[in-house]
């Protein structure tokens, strides 16, 4: 009889609870690094967000233009980590460094899948770069929520979601900086305002399987791992692009996507139309 492999306790606590914590897990000088990094890549054009709301800044797609987080989210001991929770086959969605200067609001109650409108739950990597606690604007999880699947989310403020329904009972986790938080895309969290004189930064990754797609994400795509092996590379498709699984998933935004492509030559038209008149 084949034995089935021994879970991890990481691995068992983040099925459960849908999230798990690893303390220390970075050291002072890649934390470091890593925010120097941050800094640098948020002040460029490309990284700018639209969720940035004065003192609460986001930046995006850091990875993409940086041989420094292409290096950290494809080092051995993540992909280590990683493996006994979602496989050995990874590549890396997106990413994010996000500040919070004194005076900056909360970020709403939200699962990231009803930001990405990806269908299938994934990993959120979370790294404090900086102490954060509650009066800083610590990160807070419901947890257990990733088993209530995708829930209803709406606009409220600029261009923040909120979900739309009830959120149960919460916990705010504190962290120093160097510790690293993996919780589900499809876990309940948010974070509070900053109301201290101090910045609070974190930076956060999105890890999928190799088997998992987003339709509506242009190339190129970062692979990290294959066979639980860090194997770094950018490649011009999807992996999982060929799953007749994927296509079926996404079948329904990819036509309203073509039809509206369709419909934009004919909207130019019309309008053109208007003017002269």
């Amino acid at each position: 009889m084949r034995r089935r492999p021994i879970e991890s306790p990481q691995a068992r606590e983040f099925r459960g609870h849908g999230f798990t914590i690893a303390r220390g897990f970075f050291s002072k000088q890649e934390v470091a690094t890593l925010r120097e990094e941050a800094e640098r890549r948020t002040a460029e054009e490309d990284t700018a967000d639209v969720l940035t709301d004065d003192a609460l800044i986001f930046a995006h797609n850091l990875f993409k233009h940086s041989e420094v987080y292409q290096r950290f989210l494809s080092q051995k001991r993540i992909i280590d980590f990683l493996t006994p929770i979602a496989g050995g086959d990874l590549w890396v969605r997106w990413d994010q460094a996000v500040t919070k200067r004194p005076g900056a609001g909360l970020f709403r109650w939200h699962q990231d899948n009803g930001y990405s409108g990806v269908r299938s739950a994934h990993l959120q990597l979370w790294v404090a770069l900086t102490e954060t606690r509650n009066e800083n604007g610590a990160l807070w999880l419901v947890p257990g929520s990733h088993r209530r699947g995708l829930l209803p989310h709406a606009r409220v403020h600029g261009a923040q979601l909120e979900v739309q329904a009830e959120v149960g009972e919460s916990i705010c986790i504190d962290a120093a900086a160097g510790d690293l938080i993996l919780f589900s895309s499809l876990l309940l969290h948010r974070t509070g305002p900053n109301e201290t004189d101090t910045t609070r930064v974190v930076y956060v990754a999105e890890y999928l399987p190799c088997r998992d797609y987003d339709y509506d994400l242009q190339p190129p795509y970062f692979i990290v791992s294959s066979h639980g092996v860090s194997q770094p590379r950018f490649v011009d498709r999807q992996p999982g692009a060929r799953s007749v699984r994927n296509q079926l998933r996404y079948w329904r935004p990819r036509a309203e996507y073509l039809v509206s492509e369709l419909k934009r030559p004919l909207r130019a038209l019309r309008d053109a139309v208007r003017a002269e008149l």
